[in-house]
């Protein structure tokens, strides 16, 4: 029944367009779940993963308008990824010393403002200039938007709150991708990144005017050995170690399905592109209900059976023959990967104090690209060598890694 109201709830919200204090009963009763916070934070993710992936099916229109080949347009793909990364780093810190809301509306401006100049480009070089200060800018949004998430909301309701943010991931991938393709195939590249800035321009009014000033932030000096300490101890260790293993696994799957799909059964774009909806689908609706569940019976249990029931799927998936079957492997496979996400960011912010959260997710973050780096230089000889049945090996293999990761990993 709390799940039902909670979903009432947010369609409420959503469409009702109040961006005023919503309150839901929390299950303690001791207070009062705020669903603007959590919306706000949502509306962060969704922009950031959004722009990410958006390039990608930009990256022929820009090369052919900026007069360079697709692969050294790929350039500006590379220099955002090592800009995002390298800042968050820097940035997650600052975040624990001055506040996180300070460095969200930072970021969300500086993001503005560098999206609005890309509607301007006109030269390649430029471009990639303009594409690294966003990705400095991004790198703020998932460590500053899910620190913060971490501090407000109580651990007993945490995972609620991450299964919300959680949807601004896929959410993205569904809606939003899509839709900037599809702006930018009428109107070209340019005015995504019009819509780009002005996206980011609102969610900057409202946080400025609805999410709350957080916890004080800490005078402490940062300190290079604060980095290495999260190796030292086992928990923090195997929050890093899931972070890697998680991205790394599903992100080397995934960039293999629309291959083998074409490769094996001939499905052309369309078909392919059908299929990802009906799994963003199923993610969507999981996100949410995984992150209530985990409330209720333990984040760390969803974590370990999600995991491994998504391990198996990777390999059943990958031996499916073309049908309805297919279908419904892939939305399970989605809801599985989805499921494991509001718990694990939900586990990982209360294993360090609040004064260093900003920190270890800036690290964890970190390592969750490299992961993806690493699995995925793995999966694509995987491919060569074995074909598509390799690769759901390697994704299985990582996976089933997690579980014997949460051995460490406890609940409070």
């Amino acid at each position: 029944m709390d799940l039902l109201l909670d979903v009432i709830k947010l369609f409420q919200v959503a469409f009702h367009g109040s961006i005023r204090i919503c309150y839901h009963p929390r299950v303690s009763g001791e207070r009062l779940f705020q669903w603007n916070v959590a919306l706000i934070l949502f509306g962060v993710l969704f922009l950031g993963v959004s722009d990410t992936q958006l390039v990608a099916p930009l990256l022929p229109l820009i090369a052919s308008d900026l007069a360079v080949t697709p692969g050294h347009a790929g350039i500006i793909v590379t220099t955002y990824s090592l800009a995002a990364a390298a800042f968050a780093l820097f940035v997650g810190p600052v975040s624990d010393r001055v506040g996180r809301k300070r460095v969200l509306v930072a970021g969300l401006a500086v993001f503005s403002l560098a999206s609005f100049f890309t509607y301007h480009v006109s030269t390649f070089n430029a471009l990639v200039i303009l594409r690294a200060v966003t990705g400095l800018a991004a790198g703020t949004l998932s460590t500053s938007a899910l620190s913060f998430a971490g501090d407000y909301y109580p651990y007993e309701e945490r995972g609620r709150a991450m299964g919300i943010l959680s949807m601004g991931y896929f959410v993205a991938f569904l809606v939003g991708v899509p839709a900037g393709a599809l702006a930018a195939s009428r109107w070209g590249w340019h005015w995504v990144f019009a819509c780009l800035s002005a996206g980011a321009a609102l969610i900057l009014a409202i946080t400025l005017l609805q999410l709350p000033a957080g916890p004080t932030a800490t005078p402490s000096r940062w300190q290079l050995g604060g980095f290495i300490d999260h190796f030292r101890k086992r928990e923090t260790f195997a929050g890093i170690a899931t972070a890697f293993l998680t991205s790394g696994g599903i992100v080397g799957f995934l960039t293999y399905v629309g291959a083998w799909l074409q490769l094996s059964y001939n499905l052309d774009v369309g078909q392919i592109g059908l299929l990802f909806m009906v799994s963003g689908a199923a993610a969507i609706v999981a996100s949410p209900i995984a992150g209530w569940l985990s409330d209720h019976a333990g984040k760390r249990n969803v974590i370990v059976w999600s995991n491994i029931v998504l391990a198996f799927l990777f390999v059943i998936v990958a031996r499916a023959e073309l049908g309805l079957g297919l279908v419904i492997g892939i939305a399970l496979l989605s809801v599985a990967a989805s499921a494991r996400q509001p718990p694990l960011h939900a586990l990982t912010t209360e294993i360090v104090v609040p004064e260093i959260r900003g920190e270890y997710i800036a690290l964890r973050n970190a390592f969750s690209q490299l992961g993806i780096a690493t699995i995925g230089a793995i999966s694509a000889s995987a491919f060569d060598l074995g074909g598509f049945r390799a690769v759901a090996s390697v994704a299985a293999f990582a996976t089933l890694l997690i579980p014997i990761c949460c051995v460490w990993l406890r609940e409070p």
